[in-house]
């Protein structure tokens, strides 16, 4: 049975998804806008193909839970490798191929990167049981059932953030580690949407409270100055340049997800960090009510634009992918047109979009000499687009 790209009926759940609700941690234009960008996703008809946490089509994955990106460029890079495959799809359903102007493909692309800063409903279930598999009850309560040698967690309002409630966690590590250990169990740690489970878990239980706080989503500007101001600096660095850092660098480490579960890995290595800091004589950092969020998102926008690409290597990939078959050694032209006198000077977003836009052409040529597309990882996007943008 062949499927069908979804109708009209569809798109206004889109408009209201979660990204609406709460004021998103980077400003419009800074790094395209993500508002712009989730209109475009509909305008452009992404959303026939795409859904977004189940609203929208179905000939594509969804992209609210299945894409976990790190960087703009990766976004861009998965877009460019599938570009000749979701062509194809575009024509057998009779669809118009988008084209970009202005800076409409980095509205989008923002748009795609923010998606999964917010968290998903957790499965409150699914926490309840993880509750007591992680070794929470033996010393905490909930709803009348588990020990009392900590506090019980049944008393937050049920509207208390996630990342509220992770805050909590982090500031309590030294006490809980210790304990934890003198009861000789393991620590526990939080893979996937583990941690999300079980704070649904926590704040369903927890005390129902007739006034809804406005949740913020995080000031990075805050943040930024709490990386510094909290030590994070003194071990860390996003796309550091100093290679002898004393913890990993955040920006080129591996972290995916939203917010709170990015916060969730934090903790899984909370024991190596405070032993760490131990050793160096720092003290552990607590975080007030709000400063965790604003942490992370500025962790989050940071990591947003990825590592800076090396025109060096870019000026090899033109020639190692093929570009300069068609385009000339020198960027010249040749079967494609010149290059070298309309991209330089040009910001790398532009250069991808003219890549975007030119892309049918690029692969009917492609097709006439049998040459095959050739795909970019999201480093070697970078690297190129870098090349590209900076000239001959």
């Amino acid at each position: 049975m062949q499927m069908r790209p979804p109708k009209r009926s569809w798109f206004p759940s889109l408009l209201a998804a979660p990204l609406l609700a709460a004021a998103l941690p980077v400003a419009a234009g800074s790094f395209g806008d993500p508002i712009a960008g989730q209109r475009l996703f509909v305008e452009k008809g992404c959303v026939r193909c795409h859904a977004v946490r189940g609203a929208g089509g179905r000939l594509g994955p969804d992209l609210g839970r299945k894409m976990r990106p790190s960087s703009y460029y990766e976004i861009a890079s998965t877009m460019w490798n599938q570009s000749p495959a979701m062509a194809g799809k575009m024509d057998e359903y009779h669809m118009a191929r988008p084209v970009f102007e202005g800076q409409e493909l980095s509205d989008l692309i923002s748009f795609l990167y923010f998606l999964n800063y917010f968290d998903e409903p957790g499965d409150p279930e699914a926490g309840r049981l993880m509750f007591r598999e992680k070794g929470c009850s033996s010393c905490h309560e909930v709803g009348g059932e588990g020990g009392g040698a900590g506090p019980p967690l049944d008393t937050i309002p049920r509207g208390t953030s996630p990342l509220r409630i992770a805050s909590s966690l982090w500031n309590h590590g030294p006490a809980m580690i210790s304990a934890i250990e003198d009861l000789g169990m393991a620590v526990p740690t939080f893979e996937e949407t583990e941690i999300l489970d079980l704070f649904a878990y926590i704040r369903s239980a927890g005390q129902r409270h007739s006034v809804r706080r406005f949740q913020s989503s995080g000031d990075p500007e805050r943040g930024e100055e709490l990386f510094d101001a909290k030590g994070c600096a003194a071990c860390h660095g996003i796309f550091a340049a100093d290679p002898d850092l004393l913890g990993p660098d955040l920006g080129r480490m591996e972290l995916r997800g939203s917010v709170t579960q990015i916060a969730g890995r934090m903790w899984n290595h909370w024991p190596e960090m405070a032993r760490s800091m131990e050793e160096v004589g720092m003290s552990v950092p607590e975080f007030g009510e709000d400063e965790l969020l604003d942490l992370f998102a500025y962790i989050y926008t940071a990591r947003y634009q990825g590592e800076a690409g090396d025109p060096e290597d870019g000026r090899a990939l033109f020639a190692a992918k093929g570009c300069a078959v068609c385009h000339g050694a020198d960027g010249g032209g040749g079967l494609g047109p010149p290059l070298r006198d309309r991209l330089p000077g040009s910001t790398p977003e532009a250069v991808l979009q003219a890549m975007w836009n030119h892309a049918p052409g690029m692969s009917a040529v492609l097709a006439d000499q049998n040459l095959s597309w050739g795909r970019l990882d999201a480093a070697e996007l970078a690297d190129l687009l870098a090349f590209l943008s900076a000239g001959w």
